[in-house]
């Protein structure tokens, strides 16, 4: 028993780390085209505002730093999420697609649209095309790889160590 919730773990931790860099990355690279004026380093900020505040815009590298170390936890919960669910679902495994895009779904729906959490600064979709760079985002770059890594994880007879 150890040893499978052992194995849930780190398969959660390796899909929710997948998903968590893929979305920061995408969100680094393109936001700052589709935001005027929203640099990396303000995009990273934003996640360590649900703990400061506005002192998370002031704080450099160092709470662009703290956010995506935050944006990482948050990431693991949902990989965990899923991998829990997935163990429990047949469906999840076998759809890992489909399973993705409503991950990606629920977890931009709930993240954004009903938590806000403590976010200093928390716009509503200006836009129309805001709203679907946001959505697709957590879709193709969050809950499609995690959920991808972890079906994969979860059916492989041996999780693969660290070499």
């Amino acid at each position: 028993m150890k040893t499978r919730v052992a194995r849930g773990a780190l398969v959660a931790v390796v899909a929710g780390l997948s998903g968590a860099i893929l979305l920061d990355l995408y969100l680094v690279v393109t936001e700052p085209f589709v935001a005027p004026g929203v640099t990396p380093i303000l995009v990273m900020q934003w996640d360590a505002s649900n703990l400061l505040g506005m002192a998370a815009y002031h704080g450099g590298w160092v709470t662009a730093w703290a956010g995506t170390l935050l944006h990482f936890c948050v990431s693991i919960l949902w990989g965990a999420l899923f991998v829990f669910a997935a163990l429990r679902i047949r469906w999840l495994l076998n759809h890992a697609m489909w399973a993705g895009i409503i991950l990606g779904i629920v977890a931009m729906t709930v993240m954004r649209g009903i938590i806000h959490l403590g976010h200093a600064v928390v716009h509503p979709f200006p836009s129309f095309w805001l709203f679907l760079y946001i959505l697709a985002g957590h879709v193709i770059f969050f809950g499609i790889p995690v959920a991808a890594v972890a079906t994969n994880l979860l059916r492989a007879k041996t999780v693969p160590r660290r070499v």
